[in-house]
């Protein structure tokens, strides 16, 4: 039976286009051209049989697919990496465990994670996520978690606080109508079955009932709530820590105020288990950048 392994440097290719959202960016980090990056994955896709990014628009995207297989392999190279690292120091650096949900490691905690590296280049980072309660079955040094429901009875240091805002395409029809919240009542509203809470939350706020949103587009997964608004299929109820990429580069915009309304609170959250790797190093720089990240925003509760 011939083997179903797909090609190493396909995969390698694959991993750094979907972080950057860019194969260009993708091929300054593998230093080879941006044809060659395009090459690879064009491989990988005939490989599997399955488009794994959407090229009909300027920026790559990740396909529904290519998403899934995304989050599936990523951790993987990581660990390929550290292993490496470490054997080639001769063991001499440790390796720091963060248990973390997918979507806050996909949109927050990765990019900021070569910073990390940088300031403390003895420890290596095992990157897993999981969207359930903590498993402490499993060896893990730190997780980050939302719902107290989750801590597995550990206590909770309190990182920051989660705003939802509504975003979409700045080239959304009819945008210069969308004035005030009440407005959005008459626009398709681009809501997440894995985040019900958001836009009761949101509307909460301003005072508006759930009824008076009649058109709405329901998706799976933050990701694809974030995608179809920049593909111009409505506005979006997400959190705002998750498109600060997407409102930088100008590919969204928040139509409303940007400050957007408390949905809930991020903890860290340290692991019990005997002869786990103290970092108080991580600690300190993890609710260093929470700070940064939402400056005068509300803390989380004690």
């Amino acid at each position: 039976m011939p083997s179903r392994f797909p090609p190493l440097n396909a995969l390698r290719a694959f991993v750094a286009a979907a972080r950057h959202s860019s194969f260009r960016l993708a091929a300054e980090e593998l230093n080879v051209t941006p044809g060659a990056v395009s090459r690879q994955i064009r491989g990988l896709e005939l490989f599997l049989g399955i488009p794994l990014f959407d090229r009909s628009q300027r920026q790559v995207r990740l396909t529904e697919a290519g998403a899934r297989y995304f989050t599936r392999i990523a951790d993987l190279f990581t660990e390929i990496q550290q292993a490496t690292d470490t054997l080639l120091d001769g063991g001499g650096r440790r390796t720091l465990r963060v248990d973390c949900i997918p979507t806050f490691a996909m949109h927050w905690l990765l990019p900021r994670l070569p910073l990390f590296q940088r300031r403390f280049p003895e420890l290596e980072v095992s990157l897993s996520t999981a969207p359930g309660p903590i498993d402490t079955s499993r060896p893990f040094d730190y997780a980050i978690r939302r719902d107290p429901a989750h801590f597995a009875g550990l206590k909770p240091l309190p990182l920051m606080p989660e705003r939802c805002v509504p975003v979409c395409s700045p080239s959304l029809p009819g945008l210069d109508t969308l004035r005030t919240p009440a407005d959005l009542t008459r626009r398709t509203v681009i809501t997440i079955r894995a985040r019900a809470d958001l836009l009761p939350a949101w509307s909460t706020a301003h005072g508006l009932e759930l009824d008076a949103f009649r058109s709405r587009m329901e998706v799976d997964h933050t990701y694809f709530a974030i995608q179809a608004a920049e593909d111009g299929l409505g506005v979006a109820i997400v959190p705002r820590l998750f498109v600060e990429r997407p409102l930088e580069t100008g590919r969204l915009t928040t139509p409303l105020d940007g400050n957007g309304v408390v949905s809930g609170h991020y903890y860290l959250l340290e692991s019990r288990q005997r002869g786990h790797t103290e970092t108080p190093q991580f600690r300190d720089w993890l609710t260093a950048q929470a700070a940064e990240a939402a400056p005068g925003g509300d803390p989380p509760p004690p």
